[in-house]
């Protein structure tokens, strides 16, 4: 199956690392400018980065946070991350909430999930999903 994305999810510790400078993770969203792929980020994650950010670096979170940028969490994403866990709970594996959330936006807005969370390998081989670790 050929996926067509139209842009990036990024994953609350990209956007750490975003603010922290990081180097790959700047280098990514200047390509993704060049590339004009667009970057989103999931209300799950403004709120885990929101809730932990450095006091100098809460103007910066809040500007990428901009509404035209964030995917907010509906029924069908939650009833995906709900299916979800419950499959890789059978199959031992505990995911937790926000990042069910976070990989079912992915998902089912057809995004490329990029994060640095090895928790998150078995979505390319399960769901098909294209993660890319920076």
């Amino acid at each position: 199956m050929t996926r067509n994305h139209s842009g990036y999810l990024f994953d609350s510790n990209i956007v750490i690392a975003i603010l922290d400078n990081d180097h790959a993770a700047v280098k990514l969203v200047r390509q993704a400018q060049e590339e004009q792929r667009r970057i989103f980020f999931s209300t799950i994650t403004e709120c885990e980065v929101l809730s932990g950010v450095k006091h100098n670096q809460f103007l910066i979170a809040e500007r990428l946070f901009s509404p035209r940028h964030m995917i907010h969490v509906d029924s069908a994403v939650s009833r995906k991350a709900a299916s979800m866990q419950s499959e890789q709970r059978s199959k031992g594996r505990k995911i937790k909430t926000p990042d069910a959330l976070i990989i079912a936006t992915a998902s089912t807005a057809n995004l490329v999930l990029v994060s640095r969370d090895s928790d998150m390998n078995f979505v390319t081989n399960e769901y098909g999903m294209t993660l890319l670790k920076i």
